[in-house]
């Protein structure tokens, strides 16, 4: 039986014992995500753990650099998973609408706090420019992905979808009625070209 297959099998058995109380019933439910996740390449699975690390620098709204409790004297870029805030230091970009203002907002919320981060339960461990994909929990307990979208200092980034798109999405709906942050004036112009052509109705 190859190793795939065995696994599969472990966390069917595991499933089957907690259900008759042999071992603990929290790990029937651990064992249903695993085997939802099962079917992923090995190489992007990934433990749903939380990483200690302290903000060392914020570079933009949704991006961020960290030092991990792990490596204190290593860095690490991390992009926050699910949120698009407008560019400030994009090579072939201007500024755009209310960039440095989602900048300002993420330093104030991050930098020099101590932070925990969380990846993906299924999905690239970084994406292509090297950073590692995380969700930032903030000391508050409160998510910064989240934080910025809801503050309207961000786009639910819905071009890369993930596990939490739907609650993302109805946040950044939640924002554009209550005309927070960006949403109090943004035009369509303003918008970022991957929101222009997927949603170009996004405003009305």
């Amino acid at each position: 039986m190859d190793k795939k297959k065995w696994t599969a099998f472990v966390l069917t058995i595991i499933g089957i014992l907690a259900g008759f109380g042999v071992i603990p019933t929290w790990i029937g439910p651990v064992a249903e995500v695993a085997k939802e996740v099962i079917d992923y390449p090995v190489e992007v699975v990934q433990v749903v753990t939380g990483v200690n690390a302290r903000c060392i620098r914020v570079i933009d709204g949704d991006t961020i650099e960290v030092s991990l409790a792990s490596d204190p004297g290593g860095a690490d870029k991390i992009r926050l998973i699910g949120v698009d805030s407008p560019e400030t230091v994009h090579p072939n970009l201007p500024v755009q609408y209310y960039g440095p203002e989602a900048t300002t907002f993420t330093k104030q919320q991050c930098l020099g706090q101590n932070l925990i981060l969380h990846k993906q339960i299924a999905g690239p461990e970084r994406g292509r420019y090297g950073r590692l994909l995380c969700y930032v929990e903030l000391p508050s307990g409160e998510i910064l992905n989240e934080k910025i979208i809801t503050t309207g200092h961000g786009y639910s980034y819905s071009k890369y979808r993930h596990e939490h798109s739907a609650k993302y999405d109805q946040l950044q709906n939640e924002a554009k009625k209550s005309r927070v942050g960006l949403w109090n004036n943004v035009t369509f112009d303003d918008l970022p070209g991957w929101l222009r052509e997927s949603n170009p109705v996004v405003l009305e």
